[in-house]
């Protein structure tokens, strides 16, 4: 990278929020060209949580089984695609109005929770990604198979059922990392992942877009705009 060029980030001190930032070489690097800044936006702390769950932690693999809990997050949309490009089988969860948009993200087999218990569908599965914790998460345990693993983003895993069923857990924090994020800019540029944008909000707007990320029902990601698209 040069002086001028188009940079992307997850920064992780001193935050995004904001008309300008530093982020270091360990954390940057070329934003996609297929790619606008409201979309580009869209990518690094999602992209990277999905990364270090799967293929980090969980080093999910080619003909694998992994059930992705709030597929239609954006978490769970770009863990979706990540997968799939893994060569991973893909079973993920969401609300009635999100199915179709599981199955356009490449979601094997789409779950309604709120009409099919997800235990009831996924079986021996080899990873589960928890983006939801509480009675998800306790749920979850009974269907990995033995020696799989569940990583959860929002609670630490129960040892006591993680060895009662024979499996191991990991809970994420995410990091930046820019070898990674340019791996996963490669996949972004190869067409096989894309961030999901739900709403874009002026920077002047960003207690509106918490408030709408708190409710834990946001599809894919919320933007917020700080300048109009460099010339």
């Amino acid at each position: 990278m040069k002086a001028g060029d188009s940079i992307y980030a997850y920064v992780l001190w001193g935050g995004g929020y904001a008309e300008y930032a530093v982020a270091t070489e360990g954390e940057a690097t070329a934003k996609p060209k297929s790619l606008n800044y409201i979309e580009a936006a869209a990518v690094p702390l999602v992209a990277l949580t999905a990364w270090q769950a799967l293929i980090d932690t969980a080093k999910l693999s080619a003909g694998q089984t992994v059930l992705i809990h709030g597929g239609s997050g954006g978490v769970g949309s770009m863990a979706i695609q990540i997968a799939k490009a893994r060569g991973a089988k893909v079973i993920a969860t969401a609300s009635t109005s999100n199915q179709e948009l599981l199955k356009q993200l490449g979601a094997d087999v789409a779950i309604d929770y709120t009409k099919t218990k997800f235990e009831d569908v996924a079986k021996d599965v080899d990873v589960v990604l928890d983006s939801v914790g509480k009675d998800t998460l306790a749920r979850s345990y009974g269907v990995v198979r033995k020696g799989g693993i569940i990583a959860t983003l929002v609670a630490e895993p129960n040892q006591a059922e993680l060895d009662k069923h024979g499996i191991r857990g990991a809970a994420i924090s995410v990091k930046p990392n820019a070898s990674e994020l340019a791996e996963i800019t490669k996949l972004i540029e190869e067409k096989k992942i894309k961030p999901v944008v739900s709403q874009v909000l002026l920077l002047t707007e960003a207690v509106k877009a918490q408030e709408q990320a708190a409710t834990h029902h946001t599809r894919g990601k919320i933007v917020l705009k700080i300048a109009d698209e460099p010339k």
